[in-house]
């Protein structure tokens, strides 16, 4: 009988090895990672396929390599929360942290700029770019980098600036709290009307001049047309965080409770998520490669059909464990019946014949 249980044990274990192995498997294929930290991660950004960065809480800094995720040596004091990062390329970027630091391919290290608190960065090229936020008094707060230095820039805003994206030189979208959204004409800032009022917009995307996204508070989805913003309608009601576009017929936006939302050129739907935790930032390295960060050190990873989490050693691990056990066990037991002494009717029968 116990060899029975056993043997419908082994069964039971094979049958979730077939299913799970294969499985965690191919996941391990495209990235067999754990991500390094459980600070809150605000912002990921992807150069290419081998080369990423997520910044976030406790002055996180995390950078990806092609195989791993791991933190980053940086000067960010441990209290500070880092909201943003861009990259230029993979020797050039910004993090906005409180202050503005700048990679150099080496180290990360402390630039100089009037006002701090910033939220949001946009570089155009290593000698244009531009950053908002807002600091106490000082809100709507909006800076330029001309490759030189950092130098404020005049607002038409009093709104604390969340989001920053630049289309071209001329040519640059900015949105916040209060429905506020606000446009660059190569000469000033403008205030530009919000068809949804009052919300909050957390991120604004431009696929063109005239074909841009920004999401915001409660569901909230609006769309540029290179005349005015509409409202979109929205698969959900829950705040949304982060959108990024592939390009005008493909785009995601992530938001609270593991909100994933996926553009096809004609309507943003559902998309299955891995995780509930809050997601804040999403990047695309190209329709079939992405990455999305969230809450408590969350990372997920777009594998161009599916997103999947951090690699589940630990699920595997009792799979492996479990079969091994089990089949030291059933290979003990018939060697027992091998061993097992004669019967004496088995003994006289022998004698009689000898």
């Amino acid at each position: 009988m116990l060899n029975n249980l056993l043997k419908t044990c082994l069964i039971a274990v094979i049958a979730s090895l077939c299913m799970g192995v294969p499985i965690a498997l191919a996941e391990s294929f495209m990235s067999n990672w754990i991500s390094p930290t459980t600070s809150y991660l605000r912002s990921v950004y992807m150069v290419s396929a081998d080369d990423g960065w997520a910044v976030g809480d406790s002055g996180t800094i995390i950078r990806w390599n092609g195989t791993d995720w791991s933190n980053v040596t940086n000067p960010v004091p441990s209290t500070w929360s880092i909201y943003d990062i861009e990259m230029v390329s993979a020797n050039d970027g910004w993090i906005c942290a409180g202050l503005m630091y700048r990679w150099n391919g080496v180290a990360w290290s402390q630039v100089f700029s009037p006002t701090g608190v910033w939220k949001s960065v946009s570089m155009l090229s290593a000698n244009d770019g531009w950053a908002v936020g807002d600091l106490w008094q000082q809100i709507g707060v909006i800076m330029h980098w001309n490759g030189i230095e950092w130098s404020n820039v005049t607002s038409p805003t009093t709104e604390p600036l969340i989001s920053v994206y630049m289309v071209s030189a001329d040519d640059g979208w900015a949105v916040g709290r209060g429905d506020t959204i606000i446009h660059w004409n190569g000469t000033a800032w403008s205030n530009v009307t919000s068809p949804v009022a009052p919300y909050w917009f957390h991120s604004v995307y431009m696929v063109s001049a005239n074909d841009g996204w920004a999401v915001g508070s409660a569901g909230t989805i609006i769309h540029w047309n290179g005349t005015a913003w509409s409202n979109v309608t929205s698969p959900v009601t829950n705040a949304l965080w982060s959108v990024m576009m592939v390009g005008a017929d493909d785009g995601w936006i992530v938001g609270d409770s593991g909100t994933v939302l996926r553009w096809n050129g004609v309507e943003w739907s559902n998309f299955t998520s891995p995780t509930s935790e809050w997601l804040f930032s999403v990047s695309l390295v190209d329709p079939n490669d992405g990455w999305a960060v969230g809450a408590r050190g969350t990372i997920i990873r777009w594998t161009g059909i599916e997103w999947i989490p951090e690699f589940p050693t630990a699920i595997l691990a009792f799979l492996l464990t479990s079969i091994t056990l089990t089949t030291i066990i059933l290979a003990k037991n018939p060697s027992k019946k091998l061993r097992k002494p004669c019967a004496r009717s088995d003994i006289i029968s022998l004698s009689f014949q000898s």
